[in-house]
């Protein structure tokens, strides 16, 4: 963990003493981005009652979430933004039965299930330009994300992720964002958690620049 957050930190202050003022003041951006997660194993559970128990588990995870968002350029390199986020996770269940008394009441189950999440979000970025077409810049956010059937399910995030922009063009920039660090809080049961990884949560973006030249 400490080899990591000392990698970004290097990252972050080597584009900071080299980054020029390709971005201003007053540019405004436009887009969105996309992720996918697959998880082949996923969780397991065991659940004991008095004549046996059962063996939970999830398997095949896949997780998709598209992020529209709108941002400003309140200086030659901080930005801030609204992003909304609607995100898909799917999966199959399995519950294997182990009886005490007797094998014939075994038995086993197993469904494929998703959930649908709605949110929205708030962001800062710090544009750190290396040349006029490729730069990096670390993003901050907090978001608040809701399930679409339970309404009341549902999370508070802060994290920031570390993300690097190329122009193919003036005006167009190509994002992907990579792992980051993150803090979530459940809204039903108060537990959080915190989170720590570079080679995971990775994400493709495009954002259309007014005002660049």
């Amino acid at each position: 963990m400490k080899q990591k957050l000392l990698l970004l930190s290097i990252l972050f202050i080597t584009c900071i003493s080299v980054a020029s003022a390709q971005t201003q003041k007053g540019e405004f951006y436009l887009g969105g981005s996309v992720s996918y997660d697959y998880n082949s194993y996923g969780s397991s559970n065991t659940y004991n009652y008095a004549d046996g128990y059962t063996i939970y588990t999830t398997s095949k995870i896949s997780a998709m979430s598209f992020r529209p968002e709108i941002g400003f350029f309140i200086s030659d390199k901080w930005s801030i933004g609204v992003q909304a986020v609607y995100s898909r996770t799917g999966g199959t269940e399995t519950s294997n039965y182990y009886s005490y008394t007797s094998t014939t009441k075994n038995y086993v189950s197993s469904d494929k299930y998703h959930n649908d999440i709605v949110g929205i979000g708030v962001h800062a970025r710090y544009y750190c330009m290396i040349t006029d077409k490729f730069g990096f810049f670390p993003e901050l956010g907090i978001s608040t994300l809701n399930n679409t059937t339970y309404f009341k399910y549902g999370t508070f995030s802060v994290g920031s992720t570390p993300n690097f922009v190329f122009f193919p063009t003036p005006k167009l920039g190509v994002n992907l964002g990579f792992g980051g660090v993150s803090y979530n809080l459940d809204y039903q049961t108060k537990n959080s958690t915190f989170h720590l990884g570079l080679n995971d949560n990775i994400s493709f973006g495009l954002n259309y620049f007014w005002g660049r030249k």
